[in-house]
């Protein structure tokens, strides 16, 4: 989903909609499932594995919509190297 669609979908739609597969939630209880699950503190990509133990870097355009990039990438590369992009490291998992 965030792969194969970059800045299509926002991070709450990926949470929601990984959240909803998993729990077998159909498309007609989706609207007040929703709610119910943002009514609690969620985690955001910086707690992800992705970002924590596999390497890929997540980018937020203007419009909050999330575009994922491998570490050895040409656009992970150019990102990092842009002063104008804030970077926020990933959570740490635990101290060593």
């Amino acid at each position: 989903m965030l792969h194969n669609h970059p800045y299509q979908y926002t991070s709450d739609d990926i949470f929601f909609t990984v959240h909803a597969i998993r729990k077998e939630i159909g498309e007609s209880e989706h609207a007040e499932e929703r709610e119910k699950f943002f009514s609690k503190g969620q985690p955001c990509f910086r707690a992800s594995p992705l970002t924590k133990q596999y390497g890929w870097g997540i980018h937020s355009d203007q419009d909050g919509k999330v575009a994922m990039y491998g570490a050895e990438s040409e656009e992970y590369k150019n990102l990092v190297a842009d002063t104008s992009v804030k970077k926020v490291k990933a959570m740490r998992s635990k101290k060593k």
